[in-house]
């Protein structure tokens, strides 16, 4: 990977070949493709990608740690739908 190609780009394909994907396991792919990537830079791309709408972060309950996916993979249904 090259150091010139934005964080975010790569973060996205991951989540995107994956579906859904946790910070950890994430943190892990990206250790590996890049050589120095720290925890807060990807704490600050997932933010961007947040507020782009382009992934949807979520709590993984009592364990804590992230889910992330796709805002577009994520269905919302109203409440006069259930």
């Amino acid at each position: 990977m090259s150091k010139n190609f934005p964080l975010i780009y790569i973060i996205y394909e991951i989540v995107k070949e994956k579906g859904s994907i946790d910070d950890l396991e994430l943190f892990e792919i990206l250790s590996s493709k890049l050589q120095r990537v720290s925890l807060s830079e990807i704490e600050k791309a997932l933010l961007k990608l947040e507020v782009m709408g382009k992934i949807v972060t979520s709590s993984k309950g009592k364990k804590g740690g992230l889910l992330i996916e796709l805002a577009g993979e994520r269905k919302y249904i109203t409440p006069d739908e259930e």
